[in-house]
């Protein structure tokens, strides 16, 4: 009787698995001048100061290390698809390869500020992930989370009135839904509650990218033109007073609380 083949290591299955990811949602974007989205480089700029030492974990392409470098903040960038690591090294940026966000290669109190960029959504136990945030990050530290919000106006009209669940809109969800790798959702609250629950305190949670304005065609484009500034500060008021309705993407800045 033929032996059956040795079950490949859970370690190696998941990172081929998120390796199939990257190629399929990123690759098609990499480019050595693809910026960070505009709202995450205002964060950055923000909170990243000269010195500060910051980790990226799930860099991705490092996108986010170009504005930490620019703002004169050390970056070290972690990923567990080898693809998204060449990618990043291609920016000359330190990166790293890594076996999951919820085992991370570093001393307790090790950064002033870490990013999770669209990282949270894709990983099984983001409790997990988030808590070896809190344990790397120093004494009233920095955390920077940006996610897809399941709660977006456009998504809950889909789910109502089309009898569609493809809550972030690419082809692989429409496709083959059981492959898309976002399998975990989140709106302001749950995002909220996930880093309390955690041990993160002065929780400031927002929006971006999104409107009811701002998804119909011809406003969109001149939204994205900046010709109509009345509607683009309608834009960013609506993200910022409901933004589990009208932000696209959410975020949030989180601190570790003083020793």
């Amino acid at each position: 009787m033929a032996s059956e083949p040795a079950a490949e290591e859970p370690a190696a299955e998941l990172r081929q698995y998120y390796d199939t990811y990257y190629d399929v949602y990123w690759r098609p974007f990499e480019r050595p001048d693809q910026r960070a989205p505009r709202k995450v480089e205002m964060l950055l700029r923000q909170h990243v100061y000269p010195g500060a030492r910051c980790l990226d974990v799930g860099c991705g392409d490092g996108r986010a290390g170009t504005v930490v470098t620019g703002c004169g903040g050390a970056y070290i960038g972690v990923d567990i698809s080898q693809r998204a690591v060449a990618a990043a090294r291609g920016r000359a940026l330190d990166a790293r390869l890594i076996k999951g966000s919820d085992h991370l290669p570093f001393a307790d109190n090790s950064f002033d500020v870490v990013l999770c960029l669209e990282v949270i959504e894709h990983v099984f136990l983001p409790d997990r992930s988030i808590q070896e945030i809190l344990r790397v990050l120093s004494p009233g530290g920095t955390l920077i989370v940006t996610t897809p919000n399941v709660a977006y106006w456009r998504r809950r009209l889909d789910l109502a009135l089309l009898g569609r669940w493809n809550p972030f809109g690419y082809g692989l969800a429409v496709e083959r839904p059981w492959a898309d790798p976002h399998i975990r959702f989140f709106n302001a609250g749950a995002l909220r509650r996930l880093l309390t629950w955690c041990g993160f305190q002065s929780i400031r949670v927002g929006g971006h990218s999104g409107s009811l304005l701002g998804d119909l065609p011809w406003m969109g484009r001149r939204l994205r033109a900046g010709r109509d500034l009345r509607t683009s500060s309608l834009y960013r008021v609506l993200e910022t007073t409901a933004p589990s309705l009208f932000g696209c993407f959410l975020f949030a800045v989180a601190r570790k609380p003083d020793d």
